[in-house]
């Protein structure tokens, strides 16, 4: 799959969202799983996270601050990630959500994710969108942006939520005027 981007700005503020397996530094992605919101992860070796990385598609979530880099370039600062475990054509599984704190309450969460349903519905035969949440907020926020229902909830709180291409499709034309490529 070739990379994909998005772009917005918020209150003078531009957003990146990239697919791009370059541009997302490992020591950021250790330091989300580190964090504790981010409770079901744990930081891995440099050797696991590269494997992980490589057998996803990961969507990083940017400013585009300008921070000098090596060759006086600029580089966008890491804010954000969502995971897609995928074969890229029938199946997909959501992980590994997070935007930092201080980037929460701009929408960009829900930004990212529609960049997920988006990369999502471009699958050619997809058949299955799953993740698994235990939070009320989360299952409300992925029935309402991408159409998914709970299957099971088991007794701990956790359950498995999912839906079909036409679910994710039917959220996308609901909400036209939400559609990430369409941002700016």
């Amino acid at each position: 799959m070739s990379p994909r981007e998005w772009h917005r700005t918020i209150t003078d503020q531009t957003y990146l969202i990239s697919t791009a397996r370059t541009q997302l530094p490992h020591d950021f992605v250790q330091t989300v799983f580190e964090d504790p919101s981010v409770y079901w992860a744990k930081a891995i070796s440099p050797e696991n996270m590269q494997l992980m990385l490589d057998n996803s598609c990961t969507l990083g979530l940017y400013t585009k601050n300008s921070k000098p880099s090596a060759g006086n370039q600029t580089r966008p600062i890491p804010i954000g990630i969502a995971r897609i475990i995928t074969d890229y054509v029938t199946f997909a599984y959501l992980t590994d959500v997070y935007v930092h704190s201080d980037y929460r309450g701009l929408g960009l969460g829900r930004w990212l994710i529609g960049c997920c349903r988006e990369v999502m519905e471009d699958m050619p035969e997809l058949r299955r969108v799953m993740l698994m949440t235990s939070s009320a907020h989360a299952k409300r926020f992925y029935r309402e942006e991408m159409g998914l229902q709970i299957l099971e909830q088991g007794t701990n709180g956790l359950v498995a939520m999912s839906g079909r291409k036409e679910d994710l499709k039917a959220v996308g034309q609901k909400e036209g005027s939400n559609n990430p490529a369409s941002a700016e």
